[in-house]
């Protein structure tokens, strides 16, 4: 009689265990996430443009952002917070042809990143059980590193004598954000968000974190980055699309 009591509570034990957490949006506070956004940059040439002197015209620019985040979020009422890290990585160029006239002096690789602690607001539109709809502001504080490196055609060889072929500069710079999105149930404790936005982040304080010489002139690490007498202003604001997963604890 006690063996079959004993086996009776402990069938009952794990059929309580083996019941499926029911999911509830509006009573859920914590949850790890991941994501990615892609969209337009106002950077341009910034990375390159008159370095070599205003007669140098460039083949391309950087026309878009790309990021990747992590991070947590905190629900409670009517409100969540979110704190996470962002990987900034505007569009790389391979291959970029610097001309004077129809003189090709240089091809050049030009590779920008930034790394971005976030901190985000979200306040609800509308929330159910299994669905949410936000708007949501964000600040971040962003260090960004670029490096661009040089191959010499002859023409170049002989115009910039000794030219060291890598430079690379560092900036910091703070940013804020505006969007708004939608978050769906998935499936068992796991969402997906939909957001779109504004990133506004502007860098005018880059450095160079290499010394060298560079079209004729020479730099020391530290040295600041000037464009016509006046600090390189980078850009990096812009209109994005992103994608991101919570999973709720």
């Amino acid at each position: 009689m006690q063996i079959s009591k004993w086996l009776l509570s402990m069938l009952l034990f794990l059929g309580a265990s083996a019941e499926a957490r029911v999911f509830d949006m509006t009573k859920e506070t914590t949850a790890a996430y991941f994501g990615f956004t892609g969209g337009t940059s106002a950077l341009g040439k910034a990375a390159f443009e008159n370095e070599a002197g205003a007669s140098v015209t460039y083949s391309d620019e950087v026309k878009y952002n790309y990021t990747g985040e992590f991070g947590f979020l905190y629900s409670r009422g009517p409100m969540a917070l979110r704190f996470g890290l962002e990987i900034l990585k505007p569009q790389s160029l391979s291959g970029l042809s610097g001309k004077n006239g129809s003189t090709e002096l240089f091809t050049e690789n030009s590779d920008l990143i930034g790394y971005m602690p976030k901190l985000g607001l979200e306040f609800n539109l509308k929330k159910t059980n299994i669905f949410r709809s936000f708007i949501a502001g964000s600040v971040g504080y962003a260090a960004l590193t670029l490096k661009n490196v040089y191959t010499l055609t002859s023409a170049g060889q002989t115009a910039y004598p000794g030219m060291d072929t890598t430079m690379e500069a560092k900036g910091t710079g703070v940013m804020y954000g505006l969007s708004a999105g939608a978050e769906v149930l998935m499936t068992d404790t796991t969402t997906f968000v939909f957001e779109g936005g504004y990133r506004l982040l502007s860098i005018d304080n880059m450095k160079y974190s290499r010394s060298g010489s560079y079209f004729g002139s020479t730099v020391n690490d530290g040295d600041s980055m000037q464009d016509n007498g006046s600090a390189r202003k980078f850009d990096l604001s812009g209109f994005y699309l992103g994608l991101s997963f919570r999973f709720y604890l």
